[in-house]
């Protein structure tokens, strides 16, 4: 649910950063302006600039808060989807405000490099190429945190790969079971989360850490329930992992019954 902000809160940041700089002191606080000599910020079109600048970001502001609202209406309920779309809307979800937002102030860059008030040089490099640096920077890692995390067996113990990657050795494992849902979330701690997927560690409303390896919509659950008094929080709280749970849950049973959850 953190999620559903991110969209309004970008939105006033762009908003008031389209009024940010203006007339009176632009000649401080817009990049490029501020180190012109003052024969070149007299020949430089400030007026025009700034009416540009503040269009694009109330552009981007704008887009937002629609987005936004759709989000809303999504979580709240008072718009349902079937799973198949509603599952499709969140794994884009973070991807289209991440793409409208440095997507868009890198095009913006590019588009009107000629008429930003720095050398070339700078107007290639920043903000464009710093934008741009940023925005392949972040999808990789969204990229990463929506792959899902594949479990293997091995002799000593079970070993959760990708983001987050986490080894849960046999003597430290007190039981294993399936659930349909993870326990209410109530902040993420150290991980990854764009309202698809959730890796790494997060807290829950009743105030214990989980591990969390999970994707919207994959049941069952496997939770796994690390033994307690040895080791920091990280090393005994629960984890929860959905790819292929199921099928994963019978393998393990197969090798180590012992760890069925006892009646």
């Amino acid at each position: 649910m953190e999620l559903l902000f991110l969209p309004f809160f970008l939105a006033i940041v762009f908003w008031g950063v389209g009024r940010l700089v203006n007339a009176g002191n632009a000649s401080t606080w817009l990049s490029g302006y501020n180190t012109l000599s003052t024969e070149d910020q007299a020949a430089f079109d400030l007026t025009g600039y700034l009416k540009l600048q503040r269009r694009f970001f109330d552009g981007l502001a704008l887009g937002l808060i629609l987005w936004g609202l759709a989000g809303g209406l999504v979580y709240s309920g008072l718009v349902e989807l079937s799973e198949p779309t509603e599952s499709l809307y969140r794994r884009w979800s973070a991807p289209v405000v991440l793409y409208w937002t440095l997507g868009g102030l890198t095009l913006f860059t590019w588009t009107y490099r000629d008429r930003i008030p720095s050398p070339r040089g700078l107007r290639m490099l920043a903000p464009g190429g710093v934008l741009l640096g940023a925005l392949v920077l972040v999808s990789v890692l969204m990229w990463a945190g929506d792959r899902p995390s594949e479990l293997s067996m091995k002799e000593d113990g079970l070993h959760i790969s990708g983001m987050y990657s986490t080894n849960l050795p046999w003597e430290s494992i007190a039981s294993i079971d399936t659930v349909s849902t993870v326990p209410p979330i109530q902040i993420k701690i150290n991980g990854f989360t764009d309202g698809y997927s959730a890796k790494g560690y997060f807290k829950t409303k009743s105030g214990h850490k989980v591990k969390l390896f999970v994707r919207h919509n994959e049941k069952p659950i496997l939770r796994i329930v690390r033994k307690q008094g040895s080791g920091t929080s990280n090393q005994t709280c629960p984890v929860y992992y959905s790819n292929r749970a199921g099928r994963h849950y019978e393998q393990i049973l197969q090798t180590r019954p012992s760890l069925a959850p006892q009646p």
